[in-house]
């Protein structure tokens, strides 16, 4: 699968392009970018006015931001060498704690920030300041499909990327963006919270619970069990269908029907069920699963030493089992 780059080598491209453009007045085709891990890549770049524009290109991965214009324009000053970068509309403002940005500051992550001042550096003289302003105009209107909101990003995108390079893997992109979110209601001091596998879940939970933290998970248990193990959480919330969390009590922490089978013989076993039902939600409309709930909670204190609360919901949002 064709790799791509991430939105901070486009920052980084866009940077060098405008400050080429700002000190010599070309408009190159494509610039070299020198990456975190000590590779380079050259990047295709346009112009329009005073701006240089390079289009994101996440190769095979389907991320969001792919073919978005990420946009640079520079501007150089006498004084001390160095280089600040603003940003301008379509970068969003982080509004939580527990991010790699503080509170305040645009959502451009710290080694994407290092990669834009020390490729432009390079250009620089010695007596020259170079000030970029980097905007994305769709940036707004792309936070809505991101994890952003949820963060506590509000205004726009985030300028991120490790490597520099996007490798079409979107699951560790996922997962990443769920351990943040765990982390940001942690640096808000809240010590509970429930964890779901998506949105009917987090909306059937805060139809019962109000206003309490509520983190989707997917199908990646596992994974977040073991971030919160290494984090040292001991208590907090788990509540969804049975038909998904009762996979836990069968050791499947990875719930999707790729990696784990249906639950339905399991827990017509558990709750000692004759008939034969073609599906969990069947089971709900004529047993109450506390059973269920149970095995899941034993199960998991069992595994990892969690003390966790279960509530199982039906399609309606109605409670069918809790521990």
């Amino acid at each position: 699968m064709r790799e791509g780059f991430t939105t901070g080598t486009a920052a980084t491209a866009a940077a060098i392009g405008a400050l080429i453009l700002k000190k010599t007045g070309k408009k190159i085709k494509s610039v070299k970018v020198s990456l975190p891990m000590g590779d380079t890549i050259d990047i295709p770049v346009s112009f329009t006015d005073e701006k240089c524009v390079v289009v994101k290109d996440a190769g095979d991965d389907p991320d969001i931001t792919n073919g978005i214009e990420i946009i640079a324009k520079a501007e150089v000053l006498k004084g001390k060498k160095g280089v600040e970068v603003k940003a301008g509309k379509g970068i969003g403002i982080v509004k939580k704690k527990g991010l790699q940005v503080e509170v305040g500051k645009p959502a451009i992550n710290p080694v994407p920030m290092r990669m834009i001042k020390s490729n432009v550096e390079k250009f620089l003289e010695d007596n020259e300041f170079a000030v970029i302003t980097i905007e994305v105009p769709k940036g707004e209107e792309i936070a809505k499909n991101t994890f952003n909101e949820r963060l506590g990003i509000v205004g726009g995108i985030s300028i991120l990327g490790t490597t520099g390079i996007v490798k079409p893997m979107s699951l560790d992109a996922l997962i990443a963006s769920i351990k943040c979110e765990i982390d940001v209601i942690l640096a808000e001091g809240k010590k509970y919270f429930f964890l779901v596998p998506g949105k009917i879940g987090e909306r059937h939970i805060k139809s019962v619970k109000g206003d309490i933290p509520v983190v989707q998970v997917s199908n990646y248990f596992k994974d977040i069990f073991d971030y919160l193990a290494n984090k040292g959480i001991k208590r907090f919330g788990i509540a969804g269908h049975p038909g998904k969390i009762a996979k836990i009590s069968m050791g499947y922490y990875n719930t999707h029907s790729k990696h784990s089978p249906q639950a339905n013989g399991f827990v017509c076993n558990l709750l000692g069920l004759k008939k034969n039902f073609n599906t969990i939600e069947e089971i709900c409309k004529v047993y109450r699963l506390d059973k269920v709930a149970s095995a899941v909670k034993d199960r998991i204190k069992k595994d990892y030493g969690f003390d966790v609360d279960v509530i199982l919901f039906d399609m309606e949002g109605n409670i069918v089992g809790e521990a």
